[in-house]
């Protein structure tokens, strides 16, 4: 085949003309930023059989990286499907973990060496760590988090005191992952990311080494450029040096995964790595209609550091985006199960958080609706707060139960401490009340005797309630919420813990009783170990996360749980426009999806007064007419000193301060050390009055009321 006429005319390739640049420019490097539905993938195909039949490039020169494992499987299908089998099996089409895998199998042999050995599970080893670090086991979101967090650090090469300035976690991090590098170093392992850092040394090392590479493989395609990390970057610069053939391909507006480590700032600096390089573009969306593409037009320029694009589609205008205003969450998944039943379109529900698709599977399967849930991950059902609710209603069912009393004895806001339970677990009798038990050995505490009965006269009415008034009840009525705020306080996600909240409250209102409650969260916890599509049925709806989302497309969307302290998430500081930049990518990536209908559906009346995502308001109305700090927009993160309308009261550990206690403070001053029945060992870095910041070696920071701890031998 002698010319790209004769290639377009032989396969019926129909291109624009942003396109066809794109396929024939073959020498040298190319960014091409490529805007939703713009065809990119079909460009990429059809540019590599464009090498092998009209420029005669041979097949084993051309490496094609991506992001995924999915990616490149999909890119060799798609390659299959156009221009035939064999031909695709003579391409590469990798990770780039799979490539830097290949790298390091490749010094093996030539320098007979043996690298490090791979391990494959990261998470057995952080938790045996972490067990021996701080003596307690850790729960399975905690352990998810620690071990993205490792692979944020490796992926974005950060040094270690980089890593010590990074948010604070529950758990001491820099600790443990100081640990978990001793320990792989001791034991000559390298994890999923040391791969990547591993190849990279090994190329900068050896130049030979390099240059073997460099010319096996003398046109490098990497697809879904945004999604790359730092490190990755890295490899790809030292393959394609400043001479080299390169074809990147992505959308820094579509960049959403710097949790992970993506770098789309290398994106943003292509003509400083390469200043001979070119920035094409594809603007043409063929996916949506001309509402939603001028509409997200306009909302992705709230993203400040971008390249230049205009988005526009040749397609009619569709209907508009709306705004569905229902009375209450429950509400939003009626609203979602009837539009399935009256209508027989593609349809997908997006939302930020897994467990926002929960409820929705109860009801698909309650309606025996056929559904698929992409990348789903059943972590909330191993979540703290549904382990506390069983002991809660465990305990109230049976008020004698020491066992169970000792797990939940500290999250009541009662000031017990260790020594009373420890004197408790010698003189309480069998059967016995446990609270009739404490109210004999409290002693002339006046204010505590009094809420000991109060917590009595609570858990006897929380043994005959249902989950609906329960839930609520072990919040305000036994104290547990307080245990929240410390919990907060401590480092996890007030936004996340009230969206957990939700989901159960839901669900409760769904059942009579705390045991069938619980049997459902069991029933849908196995269910959504295995997100599968029912057997011999077609899924008439499709749910996932806005992350999972990309790359998908479907003819109506429907966003949920889009709110103010979701999106954006103000977990994150809302004077960081990096962070703010990335919540308005993602919500751009969900609203792109759709490509004739694009529904909001917001709830009027929530706890707490959760409004919808100011997102929503941009992308539908318009964009505020002040942008000179994003963040500003934002919403504000409420204080962490308060949590359902509270303020915080953790008389056992934190700032409770009954008025009537008179303790002598004068020797407990700055640089004092003193003993934690729970924390151990702790300095005292700061004290205003009672209140006191303590850092303790194995709990970090903790703000405690000193009389309170003292009145109740909680410190020494």
């Amino acid at each position: 085949m002698k010319t790209y006429e004769n290639f377009k005319e032989s396969y019926q390739i129909k291109l624009n003309e942003q396109q066809e640049k794109a396929l024939v420019q073959i020498k040298g490097q190319s960014l091409l930023l490529a805007v939703p539905g713009s065809g990119k993938t079909t460009v990429i195909i059809c540019r590599i059989a464009y090498m092998l039949r009209v420029e005669k490039i041979d097949p084993g020169e051309i490496l094609t990286l991506t992001f995924s494992r999915m990616g490149a499987r999909d890119l060799k299908q798609r390659y299959q499907k156009m221009f035939g089998e064999s031909e695709a099996e003579a391409l590469h089409f990798s990770t780039i973990h799979s490539f830097s895998l290949a790298v390091i199998r490749h010094y093996e042999r030539s320098y007979r060496r043996r690298a490090h050995t791979v391990l494959a599970n990261t998470t057995p080893v952080i938790r045996e760590l972490y067990l021996h670090l701080f003596k307690e086991h850790p729960g399975e979101i905690e352990l998810g988090e620690i071990c993205q967090r490792i692979g944020f650090c490796k992926n974005m090469m950060l040094t270690d005191d980089e890593i010590k300035l990074l948010p604070t976690m529950e758990v001491d991090f820099p600790k443990i992952y100081e640990a978990y590098e001793t320990h792989k170093l001791k034991q000559q392992l390298m994890d999923f990311d040391d791969i990547l850092k591993y190849a990279w040394g090994l190329l900068k090392k050896y130049p030979q080494m390099l240059t073997f590479f460099q010319d096996k493989y003398k046109y490098i395609h990497l697809d879904e450029a945004q999604d790359t990390s730092k490190i990755q970057f890295k490899i790809i610069e030292l393959l394609t040096g400043k001479t080299g053939n390169l074809f990147m391909v992505g959308d820094e507006d579509q960049s959403i995964y710097g949790f992970r480590g993506a770098f789309p700032e290398s994106l943003l600096a292509f003509k400083e790595t390469w200043p001979q390089g070119e920035v094409l573009l594809m603007e043409t969306n063929y996916r949506s209609t001309k509402e939603i593409v001028e509409k997200a037009n306009a909302f992705i320029k709230l993203n400040h550091e971008r390249y230049k694009k205009e988005m526009s589609t040749p397609n009619g205008s569709g209907v508009p985006i709306t705004r569905e205003w229902v009375k209450s969450s429950e509400a939003q998944y009626q609203l979602i199960i009837e539009a399935i039943k009256r209508e027989g379109k593609e349809i997908a529900v997006l939302y930020r958080n897994n467990e926002s698709a929960i409820p929705l599977v109860d009801l698909l399967d309650g309606e025996n609706i056929a559904y698929h849930i992409k990348e789903h991950s059943p972590q909330f059902f191993t979540h703290f707060l549904i382990k506390d609710i069983q002991l809660f209603y465990q305990f109230a069912c049976d008020p004698g139960n020491m066992n169970v009393f000792t797990q939940v004895y500290y999250k009541m806001d009662a000031a017990i401490s260790r020594e009373t339970i420890n004197q408790m677990t010698r003189q309480v009798k069998t059967g016995e009340n446990v609270f009739d038990a404490l109210i004999k050995i409290s002693g002339e505490r006046a204010w505590q005797i009094k809420k000991l009965k109060e917590l009595k006269a609570g858990f006897k009415r929380l043994k005959s309630a249902g989950p609906q008034k329960g839930i609520p009840m072990i919040l305000d009525d036994l104290g547990y919420r307080s245990y929240l705020n410390f919990r907060i306080s401590s480092g996890q996600s007030e936004e996340n813990i009230e969206q957990k909240l939700s989901v159960l409250r839901i669900l409760g209102g769904r059942v009579p009783n705390f045991p069938e409650f619980f049997e459902k969260l069991e029933v849908l916890e196995e269910k959504l170990r295995e997100p599968q599509t029912r057997k011999n049925k077609i899924p008439r709806v499709t749910l996932s996360t806005l992350h999972s989302s990309k790359g998908l497309e479907f003819e109506k969307v429907f966003i949920i749980d889009a709110t103010q302290g979701q999106i954006p998430n103000v977990s994150n500081d809302p004077e960081d426009e990096k962070a703010y930049a990335e919540e308005v990518r993602l919500f751009y990536v969900g609203a792109t999806r759709a490509k004739k209908e694009l529904i909001f559906i917001c709830v009027k009346h929530r706890e707490k007064d959760i409004k919808p995502s100011p997102f929503i308001t941009y992308l539908i109305d318009g964009l505020p007419k002040k942008q000179s700090k994003p963040g500003k927009t934002a919403a504000k993160p409420r204080s962490k000193e308060s949590f359902g309308n509270q303020s915080v009261k953790w008389q056992d550990y934190h700032t409770g301060r009954p008025d009537e206690l008179n303790v002598d403070l004068t020797s407990y001053q700055e640089g004092t050390t003193i003993f934690h029945q729970r924390f151990g060992e702790g300095t005292i870095i700061e004290r205003t009055g009672a209140i006191a910041s303590i850092h303790f070696e194995t709990a970090g920071e903790k703000k405690m009321n000193l009389a309170v701890c003292l009145e109740n031998g909680v410190i020494k």
